[in-house]
């Protein structure tokens, strides 16, 4: 068997070759798996097993459940309910129409767990409505790209929920540490909107709404908060699991855009082909992240893994072993999604690091965040060339005026490292184990 440094470095130019290629990449992860497996001796039917028997978890059906009703709210044209809520409060303000976009992203989250999913709605609603309103096409385009993130910090968070099967850990305190990062990023990006939109002078909504009309407009919008709310409640109280309210999440959203009248028989075939087939890539990759744990697991990888971040926080500290996997992260964030690397490193990070007082749910905290920075960047940035092809603008402006968020976004990488309450403050206020 060849050595575990050439195994390992063959493994990293097969992935990353196959993706410069273009091959997508939950195949490129799949075949370099396969060739590891081939490389180490591994009898191939195992890579079946590893692959079919971890996504037959009960709480991953919630995926496709929670995929569903956000499916329903955004293919029904309702989340613009949410924006004339949030318009007539905030949109007076410096950079108003760009402050709403972050807000309004936030509250999507608790529609649709997904990046693709966020920047594609606030490009079509807030896009042209910018536009109209004299932003910069590249400044509007960095502030959603920026933004979208939030639609998987918010809970109902998909990848919190992927996240913490592959940990084994709880849902819910993931849920709850996703909403945290989302309130520490939603935050931070509406500072730096207010100072760029104060040196840049972009101004705020003109109109003034009536106390009546702002009353209206939130009333309005408040069914579609009530569901996800709803569900975190219940799941929250112990009422029912995660897989249980996600099957009542689904249920209520579509008794909301029928009472919207915003239904019918065509507009229903399309949510479940919509939400069936984003199910399908996700666990697809989950699928193909599996056969990347299992072949590094047997080929001794992981241990080799284990070993460097044991001898890290033994000969340094723990704090510079989790600057190192944030920066690891930050990296192959970029190249890879959150389910990828959650499930292929999660465990077996928490496993080195967790005998040295390193809480479990910070380590997926930061896999989530520094993941998900990667949405932003290319090359296989999701908000990113979502945003470039429903706003008909080139990549490179974008990545030039999102620079500032970037910044932003990393400052807070490294608070979030080095401040563990910043992010489980509120599983901690709400009684959570943590």
């Amino acid at each position: 068997m060849l050595p575990l440094a050439v195994i390992g470095i063959i493994f990293f130019a097969l992935l990353l070759g196959l993706i410069i290629l273009g091959v997508p990449v939950t195949f490129s992860i799949g075949l370099s798996g396969i060739i590891t497996m081939l490389l180490t001796g591994i009898d191939l039917t195992t890579a079946v097993k590893a692959m079919v028997l971890p996504i037959r978890s009960f709480p991953l059906l919630g995926v496709f459940l929670f995929t569903f009703m956000g499916v329903v709210f955004e293919k029904t044209g309702l989340t613009r309910l949410i924006v004339d809520a949030i318009q007539p409060i905030l949109g007076r303000v410096k950079g108003g129409l760009a402050v709403v976009t972050v807000v309004g992203c936030a509250f999507f989250g608790l529609l649709t767990g997904a990046v693709a999913a966020t920047a594609a709605a606030f490009s079509r609603i807030m896009g042209p409505e910018m536009g109209r309103r004299g932003y910069p096409k590249e400044f509007a385009a960095a502030t959603i790209t920026a933004s979208s993130p939030l639609g998987a910090f918010i809970p109902p968070s998909i990848p919190a929920i992927i996240i913490a099967v592959a940990t084994n850990t709880s849902v819910i305190t993931m849920f709850f540490v996703a909403a945290a990062l989302g309130i520490l990023v939603m935050l931070s990006l509406i500072i730096s909107i207010l100072i760029i939109s104060y040196k840049k002078g972009y101004g705020g909504l003109e109109r003034k709404y009536t106390f009546r009309e702002i009353i209206v407009n939130i009333l309005k919008a408040a069914p579609l908060v009530a569901v996800p709310l709803s569900v975190l409640g219940g799941i929250y109280l112990g009422i029912f699991s995660v897989t249980e309210a996600g099957a009542l999440g689904a249920i209520a959203a579509l008794i909301v855009a029928a009472a919207y009248r915003a239904l019918s028989l065509k507009k229903v075939a399309e949510i479940f082909l919509e939400a069936s087939k984003t199910t399908a890539v996700v666990l697809l990759m989950i699928g193909a992240s599996y056969i990347l744990n299992y072949t590094w697991s047997l080929s001794g990888l992981n241990e080799t893994l284990i070993g460097f971040f044991k001898s890290i926080s033994t000969v340094v500290s723990p704090t510079v072993a989790l600057l190192i996997l944030a920066g690891i992260l930050a990296i192959l964030g970029m190249f890879f999604d959150v389910i990828v690397l959650a499930i292929a490193w999660g465990a077996t990070i928490i496993s080195a690091m967790a005998p040295y007082g390193i809480n479990p749910y910070h380590i997926n905290a930061l896999f989530l965040y520094g993941v998900l920075l990667g949405t932003s960047t290319p090359p296989v940035g999701a908000g990113v060339f979502v945003v470039a092809q429903s706003l008909k603008i080139e990549i490179e402006k974008i990545l030039k005026a999102i620079l500032p968020f970037l910044i932003v976004y990393l400052i807070v990488y490294v608070i979030i490292v080095l401040v563990p309450d910043a992010v489980l403050w509120l599983p901690k206020l709400l009684g959570l184990p943590v």
